[in-house]
C-alpha cells in the first residue's frame, strides 16, 4: 500500500510541475517563414487571392492533390475576401477541414483562418516588392489555450510544421518565376478586317474545357469537308461569358467569305473589322490567364475601352508541334 501511495504522490507531483512548467510556456505558437521571388508581385499575389492556384504549389497538394482538383469544394468565385476551400483527404496527413481568406488588401497582404480536426490556424501572407523581387512572409499562428497538454504540444509544432511551409514557400517560388512575365508581354494596337467564319456556340463548365474544343472543330471540319469549304486561316475562339462554374464559349474556324449554313448547330458568324489590343502568348494554354492580365493592365493603364468579348487565335497547332513551350496563341481585344 505504502509503494501505492509512493507512485500516486509521484504522479501527483510530476502533474504539479507539468502545471507550473506550463505557466512559463507561451499561449500562442507563432511560426514565420520567407522567400524571395523574382516575379511580378501581382502574379504572385494571384496563387494566394484565388484558393483554385493553391494546386500548383500548396505543400498538401503532393500528399492529395485530388482535394484540390474537385471543383466542388470551392466557393464561387474561389477569389478574394470570403473565398473557401473545404476537404477531406484520406491521406492521414491532409485529413478534413476549411480555409477561408478574412482579410485582404490588394497586392499587399491576405489573412486566412484554417479550422482542422483538431484547431484553428490564423495564416497571414505578406507581398513586400523590394529591387531584388517579392519577398513572401507566410505566417500561421494557433492559440493553444491555457490547457497545459496543448502548450507543451506546441513546443513540438514548429518541427512538425515548418517542413511543409518551407515546401510551399519553395514550390510557389518554382512556379511563379516559370510564369510568363506579365510586365513583359508586348501589347500593341492594332485593326483587323473582317474575317467569316463557321462556329458552334455552348456553354460549358470548367472540367469540359479540355475537350469542348477538339469536339467542335471535328464537326466544323467534317461539315466543311462535305460542302467542299476551304479554311482560310487559324482556327479561333471567342470568350463571350467566363466564370468559375460557366463559360459560354463559341468555337470556330475562317473561310475565305460568306456562305449559306443549313445545319443545327453550325452557323456563320463574322468578325467585324475595326481596333483591337493584341498580344501573342507563347507556351501552354494554362497559363494563358497571365497574358490577359498583362493586357488588362496595358488597357488600364492606356484608358481604352473595349466593346466586345475576346477571341484566340492558335497561330500553332498542337497536334502537329508536340512542344508547348512553343505554342503561340493570338489574343484580340475589341475596342472603340
Amino acid at each position: 500500500m505504502n509503494f501505492l501511495k509512493r507512485i500516486l504522490l509521484i504522479i501527483s507531483l510530476f502533474l504539479v510541475l507539468i502545471a507550473v512548467v506550463s505557466l512559463f510556456l507561451p499561449s500562442k505558437f507563432l511560426l514565420e517563414r520567407s522567400i524571395l521571388i523574382s516575379a511580378d508581385n501581382q502574379q504572385i499575389f494571384n496563387q494566394v487571392k484565388d484558393l483554385k492556384n493553391w494546386k500548383y504549389w500548396s505543400p498538401w497538394a503532393l500528399k492529395d492533390e485530388s482535394v484540390y482538383l474537385d471543383e466542388k469544394n470551392y466557393s464561387d468565385p474561389s477569389v478574394g475576401l470570403g473565398a473557401t476551400f473545404i476537404w477531406d483527404s484520406k491521406h492521414e496527413e491532409v485529413g478534413a477541414g476549411d480555409i477561408k481568406i478574412v482579410e485582404l488588401i490588394p497586392g499587399q497582404s491576405i489573412k486566412t483562418i484554417t479550422n482542422l480536426d483538431f484547431t484553428q490556424l490564423n495564416g497571414e501572407w505578406i507581398f513586400n516588392k523590394i529591387e531584388e523581387g517579392v519577398k513572401v512572409v507566410w505566417t500561421t499562428q494557433i492559440d493553444l489555450g491555457f490547457n497545459p497538454i496543448s502548450k507543451f504540444y506546441g513546443l513540438f509544432l514548429e518541427e512538425q510544421m515548418a517542413p511543409d511551409i518551407e515546401l510551399g514557400l519553395q514550390r510557389m517560388k518554382e512556379y511563379t518565376e516559370n510564369l510568363p512575365k506579365i510586365h513583359l508581354v508586348e501589347v500593341r494596337q492594332d485593326s483587323v478586317q473582317k474575317t467569316w467564319f463557321l462556329s458552334i456556340r455552348d456553354s460549358v463548365s470548367q472540367s469540359e474545357m479540355n475537350n469542348i474544343h477538339g469536339k467542335i472543330y471535328s464537326k466544323i471540319n467534317h461539315y466543311m469537308d462535305s460542302k467542299g469549304l476551304e479554311i482560310l486561316s487559324s482556327p479561333i475562339v471567342i470568350y463571350h461569358y467566363w466564370s468559375d462554374t460557366l463559360i459560354d464559349i463559341e468555337a470556330g474556324i475562317p473561310i475565305t467569305d460568306s456562305v449559306e449554313v443549313i445545319h443545327e448547330s453550325i452557323k456563320l458568324n463574322k468578325i467585324k473589322s475595326g481596333k483591337v489590343v493584341t498580344a501573342i502568348h507563347h507556351g501552354a494554354y494554362e497559363r494563358i490567364p497571365e497574358t490577359y492580365f498583362g493586357i488588362n493592365e496595358w488597357m488600364r493603364k492606356n484608358k481604352v475601352l473595349v466593346s466586345g468579348p475576346p477571341w484566340e487565335v492558335y497561330i500553332t497547332d498542337p497536334t502537329k508541334e508536340v512542344n508547348p513551350e512553343k505554342w503561340q496563341t493570338a489574343i484580340y481585344f475589341p475596342i472603340n
